[in-house]
C-alpha cells in the first residue's frame, strides 16, 4: 500500500497511515491499531497528529477521528471547495484549507470558525511564538494577530462599510452608532448582528451617543442634533444642534458640546433648556457643579453662576487643542489634546504627563475612557491601556498588529472586563484579562562588515587589521507583535561597560583602538521580553608603532621636535604680529582711499556745475539749499571716515543726504525710497562707514543716468535675516550690460575706482572678522529677458554683537 501520513503518537512512537490502516511503529515492528474509511489516499487530503486525524471519507464529506477517544465525526463540504482542499493538524485544531477560506475545527469542543472567506487558502501553520499563518494562492500570506481580538464589520444594506463611533450597552444588547446615521444592534455576549436601523437614509451624520429614554424609546446624539426614537428606532422628534460630545448632568439632563457652543438638554422635555457657552467646543465634562469645556484654543471651566475661567492662563498645556476629558476614581481630571498627549489635573495643578515619550502610540489623542482604575486612550495609531493604580502609570499598547481592526480609534466602551473599540473597520472587542501581554523575542546577526567585505563567517575568530578597523554590524530582532517597537541594548566590553539603547538595526564603529573586545547585543520587544544576549568577541590588531621600543624612539624624537616647534612658534608669533600691523595699516589706507573714491572729483565737479547753474538762473534759494546739503555731506564724510564703525541710523542719514543732492541735480528725473525694519533701526547696530555709498553711486551713474523711458528710482532696504543684516540697493535703470557699453565709450571722461576699492576693503574686513560680508549682484529682467535694472544684496554680520563678545 501507499504510505499516506506519519505522525508521533502520545507514547513517543510513530503512527503510520498506509492505505486505510494505521500502524504503531516501535522497535522496528509495525503493530496495526485501527482502520479508517479513506475515499482518497492522496497525502494532501489526509493529515494526522497524536490527537487525531482528518481525511477525506467520501465524495462530499470529511472524516475527523479523535485518537484519544476513538470517536469519528463526518463533516459535509461543497464539492466546488474541495478542489483546493488541504488539511492541516495543529494540536487539537484541525484546518480545512479551501478555495474560499480556512475552516477551523476544535477537536475538544467541536466548535468551528472560518478565516479569510473568499481567499484561496493553501496551507495553515503555527510558528514557535503561537502565531497562526495562512498561505493563499496568488493572494499573499496572512497572519492571525491574536485569537482574543475580534472585529465585527458594520455593513449597511447597500453593502457600504461603516465606521463605529457611539457604543453603549442597553440591557443584553450592544448599540453601535456609525457615521452614516445608522444604529447596529448586536447580541451579548455572542456579538451577533440582530438589526440595523437607519435613522435618516439621506444623511451621513456621525452618531456620538445613544441611550435609552426608559419608556421603550431611545435618543441619539449626532452631528445633526438630538433624535428622539421609538422602540423601532423610528425618528419621533429632532432638535438640531450639531453635537460633538455629551456628559451626564443628572438623571434627566445632559450637557452637550456643539460647533456653536455648549448647552443643557432636558431629556424629559426633549429640548434645550439653557446655554452655557457661545463658541465652538470640542468636548465637555461635568463634575461637582463645574462644567469643563474643551475648545481648539484650550480648556475653560464654567462655574454654577456661568462665569468662565480660562485654565490655560496658569497651565500652558490647557492652551492646547482639547480633544477629550475624563475623571479617575481618585478625583484626577484627565485632559487629552490633539497634539501633545494628555495630563492629569488635580487640586489646581498637573499631577501627571503622558505622551509618546512615556509610551503612548501617538500624541494625537482622539478619545479617552476611565474604567476600574484603567485609563484607555485612543489615538490614530492604536489603543493605549494605562494602569492608574501602579507607580509611573505603565502603558500597554494595542494596535492592528495585536488584532484591532484599525489603528484609528474613534471611541472606547468598557463593560466589566470586555473592552469595545470603535474604528473605521468596525467594532473590535476583547477581554483584557485574557490578553497575553508577552511574546517571544529572538535576535539574529545578519551581517559583519570589515575592510569592505562580509566577514560574518569569521566571527569565531574575528580580527580587524590595524590599517582598517572599521566595523559595521547589522542585526534583526524577531517579534511579530512588536513591529516598530523593538529596542536594542548593547555594550562593547573593552571600550565601555555601560549598556546603551538604540532602535536602529545596525551598529557602526568607524575606528577602534588596538585590543580585545566583546560586543554584547540584546533585543527587547514592546512587552518587555528580552532575547538571549548575542556575543561577538573580536580583536583589533595593534600596529608596530604602538610597541614599547617604538614608543621610546618617539619620545626622543618628540623632545627634539618640541625644541624645534618652540623655535618656529616664536618666529611665527613675531611674523603674525608684523602681519597684523600691516593689515591694520592697509585697512586704514583703504578707508582713506574709499573716502577719496566716494567723494571723487567728478562728483564735486558735478555739484559745482549744479550750483553754478542755479546762480546763472538766479535761483539763489535753490543754490543755497544745494550748497547747504553739499556741505553737510562733506562734513559727514570727513567725520565718518575717521571711525571704524558708525551706527546704522547715521549711515541711513548720510545716504539720504547724498540721494537728496543727486535728486536735485537730476532735476526731479529720479526718486528714491529707504525702508528700514524696526528690528534693525537700533543705535546699537553698527556697520563700517561709507560701504554702501559706492553701490548707490553706481546705480545713479550707470543705471539711471542713461535711462530715457520713465522716472528713475532707487530703493534702499535694511532688514534682519537671522544673525545677518541684509542691505538691498535696487534701481530700475538700464542694467549692467547696456551700461557697460556707455562706460566703454565714456571711459576717458570718468573711470570709477569706488567699486574695486570697496571690494578690496570688504576683503580686508573679512580677513579680520570670523563672520564675512557677502555681496551678490543680480540683473533684473522682465519675462521677455529685457533689462529692468540691477539689485545689489549685501549681507553683513551684526558687528555690535561680535564686538561685545571680543570685549568679554
Amino acid at each position: 500500500d501507499d504510505l499516506v501520513s506519519i505522525a508521533v503518537g502520545t507514547d513517543g512512537h510513530f503512527l503510520v497511515l498506509s492505505g486505510n490502516q494505521v500502524y504503531r511503529l516501535a522497535a522496528g515492528v509495525f503493530t496495526p491499531l485501527f482502520r479508517i474509511g479513506l475515499f482518497s489516499t492522496l497525502p494532501p487530503y489526509t493529515a494526522m497528529n497524536k490527537y487525531g486525524m482528518i481525511y477525506r471519507s467520501g465524495d462530499t464529506e470529511t472524516g475527523l477521528r479523535d485518537n484519544r477517544s476513538g470517536k469519528i465525526r463526518t463533516i459535509p463540504f461543497e464539492q466546488v471547495n474541495y478542489r483546493h482542499n488541504r488539511f492541516t493538524c495543529i494540536d487539537s485544531l484541525f484546518y480545512f484549507n479551501e478555495i474560499s477560506g480556512a475552516t477551523e475545527y476544535n477537536l475538544n469542543t467541536g466548535s468551528t470558525r472560518t478565516f479569510l472567506p473568499g481567499k484561496q487558502v493553501s496551507c495553515t501553520f503555527r510558528d514557535r511564538t503561537g502565531n497562526f499563518w495562512f498561505t493563499t494562492l496568488d493572494q499573499g500570506i496572512y497572519r492571525l494577530n491574536s485569537d482574543e481580538f475580534r472585529t465585527v464589520r458594520l455593513q449597511l444594506p447597500n453593502e457600504e462599510l461603516s465606521s463605529a463611533w457611539a457604543i453603549n450597552r442597553i440591557g443584553n444588547r450592544l448599540m453601535v452608532g456609525d457615521n452614516h446615521n445608522s444604529v447596529f444592534v448586536l447580541s451579548l455576549p455572542e456579538m451577533r448582528l440582530l438589526a440595523t436601523h437607519t435613522i435618516l437614509a439621506v444623511a451621513k451624520n456621525r452618531i456620538e451617543h445613544i441611550d435609552s429614554l426608559g419608556n421603550n424609546g431611545y435618543y441619539a446624539a449626532s452631528t445633526s442634533g438630538m433624535d428622539k426614537l421609538d422602540a423601532g428606532f423610528m425618528r419621533l422628534q429632532i432638535v438640531k444642534a450639531g453635537i460633538k460630545s455629551i456628559t451626564q448632568k443628572d438623571d434627566a439632563k445632559i450637557i452637550f458640546a456643539a460647533f456653536w457652543g455648549v448647552g443643557v438638554f432636558d431629556l424629559q422635555k426633549f429640548k434645550i433648556t439653557d446655554t452655557l457657552w457661545r463658541d465652538r467646543a470640542t468636548t465637555v465634562y461635568f463634575r461637582r457643579d463645574t462644567v469643563y469645556i474643551g475648545t481648539l484654543n484650550g480648556l475653560y471651566a464654567i462655574s454654577p453662576d456661568k462665569r468662565a475661567t480660562f485654565l490655560g492662563t496658569k497651565i500652558p498645556f490647557f492652551k492646547k487643542r482639547i480633544s477629550a476629558i475624563a475623571q479617575s476614581p481618585d478625583g484626577t481630571l484627565w485632559v487629552a489634546s490633539y497634539d501633545v498627549g494628555l495630563v492629569g489635573y488635580k487640586d489646581g495643578k498637573i499631577t501627571a504627563v503622558l505622551s509618546k515619550q512615556q509610551g503612548l502610540t501617538s500624541d494625537l489623542c482622539r478619545t479617552i475612557l476611565v474604567h476600574d482604575n484603567i485609563l484607555w486612550v485612543g489615538t490614530e495609531r492604536g489603543l493605549n491601556r494605562i494602569a492608574l493604580d501602579q507607580p509611573g502609570y505603565p502603558v500597554t499598547q494595542y494596535t492592528s498588529q495585536d488584532g484591532l481592526g484599525s489603528d484609528i480609534v474613534n471611541s472606547i466602551y468598557a463593560d466589566s472586563t470586555v473592552v469595545y473599540v470603535g474604528t473605521p473597520a468596525g467594532i473590535s472587542y476583547f477581554d483584557e484579562t485574557r490578553i497575553d501581554h508577552s511574546e517571544g523575542c529572538q535576535l539574529y546577526l545578519l551581517s559583519v562588515q570589515n575592510s569592505g567585505r562580509e566577514r560574518i563567517d569569521d566571527t569565531a575568530s574575528l580580527s580587524l587589521p590595524y590599517n582598517d578597523k572599521h566595523l559595521r554590524l547589522e542585526y534583526a530582532g524577531i517579534s511579530y507583535r512588536s513591529v516598530g517597537g523593538i529596542v536594542y541594548r548593547y555594550r562593547l566590553i573593552g571600550l565601555d561597560t555601560v549598556w546603551r539603547t538604540t532602535k536602529g538595526n545596525f551598529l557602526e564603529y568607524p575606528t577602534l583602538p588596538a585590543g580585545s573586545y566583546d560586543l554584547q547585543l540584546q533585543a527587547i520587544n514592546k512587552f518587555g521580553t528580552r532575547s538571549a544576549i548575542l556575543s561577538l568577541p573580536f580583536t583589533a590588531i595593534a600596529p608596530f608603532w604602538q610597541t614599547a621600543w617604538f614608543e621610546g624612539l618617539l619620545l626622543v624624537v618628540f623632545l627634539l621636535l618640541v625644541w624645534l616647534f618652540v623655535t618656529i612658534r616664536i618666529r611665527q608669533i613675531h611674523r603674525r604680529q608684523t602681519e597684523k600691523e600691516e593689515l591694520n595699516r592697509k585697512v586704514t589706507e583703504m578707508e582713506h582711499l574709499a573716502l577719496q573714491a566716494q567723494m571723487n572729483p567728478h562728483f564735486i565737479f558735478n555739484c559745482m556745475n549744479s550750483i553754478q547753474q542755479y546762480i546763472f538762473d538766479q535761483d539763489i534759494f535753490a543754490a543755497n539749499k544745494y550748497i547747504a546739503g553739499f556741505s553737510r555731506l562733506i562734513r559727514s564724510t570727513l567725520q565718518n571716515s575717521t571711525r571704524p564703525f558708525i551706527t546704522l541710523p547715521e549711515e541711513i542719514s548720510y545716504l539720504s543726504g547724498y540721494l537728496s543732492l543727486e535728486k536735485l541735480r537730476f532735476k526731479e528725473k529720479m526718486d528714491y525710497s529707504i525702508e528700514v525694519d524696526d528690528a534693525v533701526n537700533d543705535p546699537r547696530v553698527v556697520i563700517p562707514p561709507m560701504l554702501i555709498q559706492p553701490y548707490v553711486e553706481n546705480s545713479m551713474r550707470h543705471g539711471l543716468r542713461h535711462k530715457v523711458d520713465g522716472m528713475g528710482h532707487i530703493w534702499l532696504a535694511f532688514k534682519s535675516n537671522g544673525d545677518h543684516l541684509v542691505i538691498t540697493v535696487e534701481d530700475n535703470g538700464i542694467g549692467r550690460k547696456k551700461a557697460g557699453s556707455f562706460k566703454t565709450r565714456e571711459h576717458i571722461e570718468y573711470q570709477s575706482k569706488g567699486m574695486s576699492l570697496t571690494a578690496e576693503r570688504i576683503r580686508m574686513i573679512n580677513s579680520k572678522y570670523a563672520v564675512p560680508i557677502f555681496v551678490d549682484v543680480i540683473d533684473l529682467e522682465d519675462s521677455s529677458g529685457r533689462p529692468q535694472g540691477t539689485r545689489v544684496v549685501m549681507q553683513l554680520p551684526f558687528f555690535h554683537i561680535m564686538l561685545e563678545k571680543e570685549n568679554l
